[in-house]
């Protein structure tokens, strides 16, 4: 395969650009799975939280006593 570019492309240092060409793609290609990955996580965190707010939240409606203590309890002015 190097041998047909060879023919193909003039000088060495053209086919070094070529490939260090083609590299850089490649790179370009993992970071941007990275980045992708990396927002996936960051929203399954986001998602993970809410739900914990929600579940802290269902809780505490969920308690009787919640506004008892704080009955009659109010501005004065």
């Amino acid at each position: 395969m190097l041998a047909a570019l060879a023919r193909l492309i003039p000088s060495r240092a053209a086919l070094w650009a070529a490939l260090a060409a083609l590299g850089a793609v490649i790179m370009a290609l993992i970071r941007r799975d990275a980045r992708r990955d990396e927002r996936r996580a960051a929203q399954l965190k986001d998602f993970e939280h809410a739900e914990d707010i929600d579940a802290r939240v269902s809780d505490s409606r969920a308690d009787p006593e919640r506004l008892r203590k704080y009955d009659g309890a109010g501005w004065r002015d």
